[in-house]
């Protein structure tokens, strides 16, 4: 009994040890990034703070091994050619333009708003945020010329909406990293989000053209 005793008691301090360690390399891994030295990237830092938990006995290797979320890596390398694709060959301008040929010769300007904000989410559901906004700033700015009215609100919109990728687990990173170890599912993401979603459009078409009016001065 004794011995079973001596034996809890040792690994409650082993483990107490290890929580301490691995407490230790996360800050030290989060202060690297923080900091941002040199020659260091956020992924280096990572990888070292990982390679130190299984040399100190955090981890061992086949749980480091198992610990990676396949899913998420081939998701990752999967969709992110197909958004470069997208944008390289035109396919997304091509969307964009078709979208804004319906609707026809002299929409209002808050028309126009609408539209490109709906356009902006749903590139951005499977493009990068910065790609979906690049796209249609220029068709934006195009067409709110050609109306006389200010694009700072058109421009607002598509930006805000090009942050609005909550529907679908490939548009922003922290989507696809909680994918596989939540157990969701695509349709989970197009469930939550999609009411997200809703609720920004709402609230920019409302807020938007009060901080940035269609026709200042007016």
């Amino acid at each position: 009994a004794d011995q079973e005793i001596e034996q809890e008691i040792e690994a409650t301090s082993s483990s107490s040890s290890k929580q301490a360690i691995s407490g230790i390399i996360l800050l030290l891994v989060v202060l690297t990034m923080a900091i941002g030295i040199p020659g260091v990237s956020l992924e280096m830092a990572a990888i070292v703070g990982a390679l130190v938990c299984v040399l100190t006995g955090c981890l061992t290797e086949k749980q480091a091994y198992a610990s990676i979320d396949w899913v998420t890596i081939f998701l990752f390398a999967g969709m992110m050619p197909v958004s470069t694709a997208m944008d390289k060959t035109g396919a997304g301008k091509m969307i964009a333009e078709w979208t804004v040929g319906l609707m026809g010769g002299s929409p209002s300007p808050l028309v126009v708003t609408a539209v490109l904000f709906i356009l902006s989410c749903a590139l951005t559901q499977f493009m990068s945020n910065t790609a979906s906004a690049a796209l249609l700033c220029p068709i934006g700015l195009a067409i709110s010329k050609q109306l006389g009215a200010d694009p700072k609100a058109v421009l607002m919109a598509i930006a805000v909406a090009a942050s609005c990728a909550f529907a679908s687990p490939v548009g922003t990173p922290p989507n696809t990293l909680v994918l596989g170890p939540g157990g969701y599912k695509f349709m989970d993401y197009v469930k939550c989000g999609t009411g997200l979603v809703i609720v920004s459009f709402i609230v920019s078409l409302i807020v938007i053209p009060i901080v940035w009016p269609f026709f200042p001065g007016n």
